[in-house]
């Protein structure tokens, strides 16, 4: 059995997924704090959560004003 994606904005959750995960899978090989692994896989089903629908517009943006320091 094949799954096909065909939206190209669940693509690229996947594949961003796909790298959280990953990066939870190195930090397992080589140790980091759980922290930091926490974060990878809060990352993983964020992205989990665009395809989903479990993110919300509100949560979108509070991604990208995160990543930004916007009027500092």
């Amino acid at each position: 059995n094949h799954t096909m994606v065909t939206n190209i904005r669940h693509v690229e959750a996947l594949r961003r997924t796909q790298d959280s995960l990953n990066s939870v899978s190195e930090g397992l090989i080589n140790p980091v704090t759980s922290e930091f692994l926490a974060i990878d896989i809060k990352q993983a089903l964020y992205y989990l959560g665009e395809i989903t629908g479990k993110v919300t517009t509100d949560d979108l943006l509070e991604n990208i004003f995160s990543k930004f320091c916007i009027g500092k």
